[in-house]
Parts: structure tokens; C-alpha cells; sequence
């Protein structure tokens, strides 16, 4: 049963969680409001749909290549914070030099990228990673044979 709700439950809301986290990577460094502004309450809930619409954006074009990486972390028990990390910083690159028109050349930009694939992959390695494979049952081991009785 609990493998089940791993997989209906916690390992989708571990991506969009993710998503949101990589989102506000990307969009935070470059807002500027004015002092006060988040007490509009207009302004919060424009400021929630620009972070929805962009955790959609990212989800869109994460959801094959981190699906992937999400199947065989979860196969192979690969619960590595190191490899989600690694695999985070490598889907920051491969979204910058994927993007259309080719990649920024701002340096601002670039950084951006980067973080929204570590954001992602922190988010996503705390809410399902971690637990990656714990799922399968593994085979007992056979005891070791005992030493010969000597008197």
C-alpha cells in the first residue's frame, strides 16, 4: 500500500513542488517591487499566477528528461543527494543551451538557469528522493556459515 501512495502521491507532488521551487529560482532575483508592495493583495495574486504559469513552463519541459531520472533513481534505489544535485545542475545546463534562440549570453541569466535546476533537484531529492527505491523488497541474505565446533 505505502508503495502505491509513493507513486500516486508522493513522487508527483515531489515534481510539482520542485517546478515551483525552480520557478521562484528563476523569477525572484529579478523582480523588483516597491517597498510595501506585497500588502496589495492584487499584486500577490498576480504575483502567484506569473509563478504558476512559470512552474508550468518548467514542469513542461522537465517532465521527460526528470522522469526519466526519476524511474531510474527509483529501479535502481539511487538516493544520492550528490546525483540528484549533479542531475539538477545538468538539466540547468541542458535548459540554457536548449532554449530558443540559443542561449543568453547575460550572465545573470545563465546564473538563473543553474539555480532553478539546483532548486529543482533539492526540492525534489527532499520531498521523494530520499526514499528513492526503499520500495522493493530485497532478497535476505543467507547467514554466514558458522565456524567448525572445535573442543
Amino acid at each position: 500500500m505505502t508503495t502505491v501512495l509513493r507513486f500516486l502521491f508522493v513522487i508527483p507532488i515531489g515534481f510539482v513542488l520542485a517546478c515551483f521551487a525552480a520557478a521562484f529560482a528563476m523569477l525572484w532575483p529579478f523582480l523588483e517591487l516597491p517597498d510595501g508592495a506585497l500588502s496589495d493583495p492584487f499584486l500577490v495574486f498576480e504575483l502567484l499566477v506569473f509563478f504558476t504559469a512559470q512552474a508550468a513552463q518548467v514542469g513542461s519541459a522537465a517532465l521527460l528528461p526528470w522522469g526519466l531520472f526519476m524511474a531510474l533513481s527509483e529501479i535502481m534505489g539511487l538516493r544520492s543527494i550528490l546525483l540528484h544535485m549533479g542531475a539538477g545542475i545538468a538539466g540547468g545546463f541542458a535548459a540554457l543551451r536548449l532554449s530558443p534562440g540559443g542561449a543568453p549570453t547575460e550572465l545573470s541569466l545563465q546564473t538563473a538557469f543553474v539555480v532553478a535546476g539546483l532548486s529543482f533537484a533539492l526540492v525534489y531529492w527532499l520531498v521523494a528522493g530520499r526514499a528513492a527505491g526503499r520500495w522493493r523488497r530485497t532478497a535476505p541474505t543467507p547467514a554466514a556459515p558458522l565456524p567448525p565446533f572445535t573442543s
